[in-house]
């Protein structure tokens, strides 16, 4: 199945988010889905005292934003927003916490426990049998962690190799459980939307060999507004995968040949998104549903979930995360696009559910800019525009290059909050569009047209009145040489 837009997105390209990766993306899709309702939107720089998340985390320019309508305002950190509480931010990061706050509230968690010492550890696994899971008590994104251990010796190898890539101190070991990892994500007492997370994985063509063939799906998964910066890396774990299973990177497999080249399921090393929400089962959904409310404060998260192969109404919670990654829900690799942001939106502002929203989009990167430079503390981004847009076309011929003329125009355009674009189109021609909501102004724009700058000599003006087609664009004026 072909992956499809999110519906936050009806009829956007995917330019909208072109070059915004990582955690960054999280925070832009929930604030354009706040912006295009008409909410007024400011970013922060990390660590301003203007926003009363930042002081949670440093070195996070853009990813941290207030959304108000004027009497209620609500600050966010990528997708978490301040409705979730510090008490229950800190007891996420904590697996071991949250395991006894899922415990006491008969939420199904696996069988393990907390160690330090190698020899702890494997006397453990030992005790609860193989095959088991290890992972940091303090770790994310997938670091560290290895599944489906199967033996003492097995194990062994893996903690010489743990404890030197990585600094943590202390261990969580699970008995390992069999079936689907799922990412559940749930807004007040519904999951929205449900990924299936396949670890990192090549299909054999019967002619290029397993490392040409992770280059091809590497290339794939840079079409992926989400997947391209989260490539398959070649490590110790896919060669040892490779290995155990028979084959080297140099092996070809048969045509249609499935090769999993990990055992955790994680999106940052490869492994791929699958939309699933439908599959759950709503008993699977309630385990979700209710971890959430096992916890202090936390209407809104991602719950992950081992899905019992042999009785899908039933599964084990593995962990709760805070501030998910919620894009891959908007950009699987399969599927129809579930849309999060909305549904956070809906929950913090519900006067807005069902509003028409704007089909404008606003530059973040360029926003960041200053940010980043510590320059200033806070970005108001303009209000997007949800009246009726008027516009209209010059083509002014001239002495109009290289004399400072598409700058002048841009300067004044912007302080008629004008959009549009400014363009060479001949030696001595240019080509000018405005959109604005008032169509008294861009008339008077004309008279801005024809004075040019001061180096500039206006000889000719065709005007053309346009009609806008509600198409998607992006705010401001843009220069285009």
């Amino acid at each position: 199945m072909k992956s499809q837009e999110a519906k936050l997105l009806p009829s956007l390209p995917k330019k909208v988010v072109e070059n915004i990766t990582g955690f960054q993306l999280c925070s832009y899709l929930i604030a354009l889905e706040g912006w295009r309702r008409g909410l007024e939107l400011k970013y922060y720089r990390d660590e301003t005292p203007l926003c009363e998340l930042s002081r949670l985390n440093s070195s996070t320019h853009g990813k941290f934003c207030s959304l108000s309508n004027g009497s209620n305002k609500h600050y966010f950190f990528r997708s978490r927003g301040d409705k979730v509480s510090n008490q229950a931010v800190s007891v996420c990061e904590n697996k071991e916490e949250t395991k006894s706050c899922l415990q006491r509230s008969n939420v199904p968690i696996p069988l393990g426990k907390t160690l330090k010492t190698d020899e702890d550890i494997i006397n453990y696994a030992n005790e609860i049998g193989y095959p088991v899971i290890i992972k940091p008590l303090n770790g994310s994104m997938g670091r560290g962690v290895y599944i489906n251990i199967s033996n003492s010796e097995e194990l062994s190898g893996i903690l010489k190799e743990v404890r030197k890539k990585h600094s943590y101190r202390q261990y969580i070991v699970e008995k390992h459980y069999n079936g689907e990892e799922y990412r559940m994500y749930v807004v007040g007492d519904k999951v929205i939307g449900a990924t299936n997370r396949i670890p990192a994985n090549v299909i054999g063509d019967g002619i290029n060999t397993i490392e040409k063939l992770i280059e091809f799906k590497n290339n794939e998964r840079k079409k992926n507004p989400y997947l391209s910066q989260k490539p398959i890396k070649i490590d110790y774990e896919v060669t040892y995968m490779l290995e155990r299973a028979g084959y080297n990177l140099e092996s070809i497999p048969d045509k249609g040949e499935h090769i999993f080249l990990r055992e955790k399921s994680n999106l940052s090393s490869g492994g791929d998104p699958i939309e699933a929400t439908d599959e759950i089962s709503e008993e699977v959904k309630q385990i979700a549903v209710n971890a959430l409310q096992a916890l202090p404060s936390i209407p809104h998260a991602g719950v992950d979930i081992i899905v019992d192969p042999k009785d899908n109404r039933k599964g084990v919670v593995l962990e709760v995360n805070a501030t998910a990654e919620i894009s891959f829900h908007l950009f699987p690799l399969v599927g129809k696009a579930k849309d999060i942001p909305g549904a956070i939106i809906d929950y913090y502002f519900p006067e807005t559910v069902g509003q028409k929203k704007s089909m404008f989009y606003f530059d973040y990167l360029s926003l960041l800019v200053s940010l980043k430079a510590h320059a200033i503390e806070e970005v108001k981004v303009i209000q997007t525009p949800l009246k009726e847009m008027f516009a209209k076309k010059y083509i002014v011929e001239g002495t109009v290059n290289r004399v400072g003329y598409m700058t002048f125009i841009k300067k004044e355009a912007l302080k008629e909050n004008l959009f549009g674009y400014a363009k060479k189109i001949g030696k001595n021609k240019i080509e000018i569009y405005l959109l604005g909501e008032d169509k008294e102004v861009i008339e008077k724009f004309r008279n801005k047209v024809k004075k040019g700058s001061k180096r500039s000599v206006v000889k000719n003006i065709e005007e053309q009145n346009m009609i806008y087609n509600n198409k998607p664009r992006k705010t401001g004026f843009k220069i285009i040489s």
